[in-house]
């Protein structure tokens, strides 16, 4: 499934909060009030223009160990080195079931525009807001799949590529072989980053237990054991996930 949002589907779905954040301003504020407005402003001035695009494709799915495979797709994670305040140590492959199970492939992005006034603030507040848009856009989708699938929207999580539950962006480059990414005008770099900027790749996946949570550092020993299961050097695969990456033994 391929298609596009309108600026006007996304405005309720917009995380100012984080917008706020971006920008370093209080929520609540009369700065923060100004700085919406404006925003707001700049996206109602562009509403036409704007890209925003959608990928989504559901597979079926099960876990193996720390993998999941999508149709014929292998798809390693990284678990949890660190117990959580329950005594788990949390993986992905977690939250889909050994047999039988379905997960969907998401991406979504807000194409660039090259003629916008060309003044640093402009450019900030269009690139922050764009990657909101891209934000929002994800989360539409969500609320779009689990009215579509009957999915319990409690039950749903949207792990991102990139993001504290997901560190490694090379998974970029399995998501495109799966959905062709140029689809909706995204193209990887080498160090797999999307292109443009302001893009969201991912899964949508259902289960009761589902929630978010970070892997956070890793040991050297896990390390060798994903880069075998990726397909890459050690070398290689540590500058995917470095930040993940625990300097102790």
């Amino acid at each position: 499934m391929i298609s596009r949002y309108s600026v006007d589907q996304l405005l309720d779905s917009i995380s100012w909060e984080h917008f706020f954040y971006t920008w370093n301003v209080k929520p609540g504020t009369e700065a923060s009030g100004h700085l919406q407005q404006e925003a707001l402003q700049l996206l109602d001035s562009l509403r036409d223009r704007l890209s925003i695009h959608y990928l989504y494709q559901l597979f079926d799915a099960h876990s193996d160990g720390d993998d999941i495979l999508l149709d014929d797709c292998r798809i390693p994670f990284l678990r949890q080195q660190i117990p959580n305040s329950e005594g788990y140590c949390l993986c992905v492959s977690d939250f889909v079931r050994s047999q039988g199970d379905r997960v969907g492939v998401f991406a979504t992005s807000v194409g660039q525009l090259s003629d916008v006034p060309d003044d640093p603030y402009t450019s900030l507040l269009l690139q922050t807001l764009s990657d909101r848009l891209a934000e929002a856009a994800a989360e539409h989708l969500q609320q779009q799949v689990a009215q579509t699938e009957g999915w319990n929207a409690q039950h749903i999580i949207r792990p991102a590529v990139g993001y504290p539950i997901i560190p490694d962006m090379s998974i970029n480059f399995l998501l495109n072989d799966l959905c062709d990414l140029s689809q909706i005008g995204i193209q990887l770099t080498e160090n797999g980053m999307m292109q443009p900027h302001a893009s969201v790749s991912g899964f949508i996946m259902t289960h009761p237990q589902a929630h978010y949570f970070a892997v956070g550092p890793i040991s050297e020993e896990q390390l060798a054991d994903y880069a075998h299961r990726r397909g890459f050097t050690l070398d290689a695969m540590r500058k995917y996930v470095e930040t993940a990456v625990s300097a102790s033994n």
